[in-house]
């Protein structure tokens, strides 16, 4: 699990004394869940004989080897065991509504992708995008991350604003910035040069075509690192380009970190990149991605350790540089460079404003206290 934002609710679930049980997939390519705080089950998937596509049919027919473990998880609904059911994103959310519906239980609604109508290409994409819009309606609770998504999200599915709350894609404030060598150290980088790091999902929507041109034109003195948060495929065509360009100031970090020691290596770097465009027709890499705002995690953990951040046509971003000089969001890559020796000329000030920006708007702790309020009132 690697969204920061759910590993914060349930740490916070679980230090208010809460029992959390997660219904997620496994995978080898992900860290998994810590045992200490919450319970890892099978998510409850519903077997179709057709998704719309091959690859999403083939990964739904594997799915079905755990669901023969689903009766333990409907023998603790009829037990009683829970309280409050969170259903994350449209598989989630609709899974949740069938177990609300059938033992009346409160149900929150958190939204971390909008998939629009007008971007579905199947008819079963269709048919789960009218069973998503109905169970938000259900919903007693909304969760969305900024005001921008918000009206995104109750247009489409023709909810009402009023149940809506804010919460970020964020961690946890921390008592104690580490202090962080890690990427020097891993990839014998001289003090003398400025780490840039590229973090998340290496791939077509995170411009991975566009970075690798344009590194080779960089200024003298900056340094890439590319770390995926996944293990990246045998045959990854952006992963097999990397070691094709031989270029000497690229370096590729593929294991995934448990969210701690992701930490220690974005402290590690000087300047983060937040780089998204739209790739038609997928549902969730179009308007979901233009409008990424502050559901992007690494922006919030860039912004927690002081990393000046460059983004490119994100207008979530460019509204903010209004109040937080937290970065530069230009237009083109060929504004790249010239951004970097802008950002590395006056760092201390990007820095100061990127850890202020998080201190007053990001952190998951300025959050909670409402969040938590509101959720207690929909369990009452």
């Amino acid at each position: 699990m690697t969204n920061p934002s759910l590993v914060s609710l349930i740490e916070a679930f679980t230090q208010n004394g809460a029992q959390v049980d997660v219904m997620m997939p496994v995978s080898a390519s992900y860290p998994s869940i810590d045992s200490r705080l919450a319970t890892r089950y099978p998510f409850p998937k519903q077997f179709s004989l057709w998704r719309g596509g091959i690859r999403e049919t083939l990964r739904g027919w594997l799915d079905l080897r755990e669901k023969f473990k689903q009766n333990q998880i409907d023998s603790m609904f009829t037990a009683g065991a829970y309280d409050l059911i969170i259903g994350v994103d449209s598989e989630g959310l609709i899974k949740g509504y069938e177990y609300a519906k059938r033992y009346k239980l409160p149900l929150v609604y958190l939204s971390f992708e909008i998939i629009f109508r007008d971007e579905l290409r199947s008819r079963w994409e269709i048919e789960k995008k009218e069973e998503e819009s109905i169970a938000s309606q259900f919903a007693d609770l909304i969760i969305i991350q900024d005001k921008w998504r918000a009206e995104l999200l109750t247009t489409e599915n023709r909810i009402s604003p009023e149940r809506i709350e804010y919460l970020p894609v964020s961690p946890r404030s921390s008592k104690r910035t580490p202090q962080s060598n890690h990427l020097r150290k891993r990839f014998n980088i001289s003090e003398r040069e400025t780490i840039v790091l590229h973090s998340g999902t290496f791939a077509e929507f995170t411009c991975a075509s566009e970075l690798l041109d344009s590194v080779s034109v960089w200024p003298e003195g900056f340094v890439l690192i590319i770390h995926t948060r996944y293990k990246p495929r045998k045959f990854d065509g952006h992963i097999r380009a990397i070691g094709k360009a031989m270029l000497s100031n690229v370096f590729l970090s593929t294991d995934p970190l448990a969210p701690e020691e992701y930490e220690k290596l974005v402290a590690s770097a000087d300047i983060g990149l937040v780089l998204y465009k739209q790739v038609p027709p997928s549902p969730y890499e179009q308007k979901n991605i233009q409008t990424m705002g502050l559901s992007s995690g690494k922006f919030s953990y860039y912004m927690k350790y002081g990393l000046p951040v460059i983004s490119i046509k994100q207008d979530t971003y460019a509204q903010l540089l209004n109040d937080y000089k937290f970065g530069e969001n230009i237009d083109s890559f060929e504004e790249m460079p010239k951004a970097l020796k802008l950002i590395q000329t006056n760092y201390a000030y990007y820095s100061a404003e990127a850890k202020r920006l998080f201190s007053e708007k990001l952190s998951f702790d300025i959050h909670w206290p409402r969040l938590s309020a509101r959720l207690l009132e929909v369990m009452k």
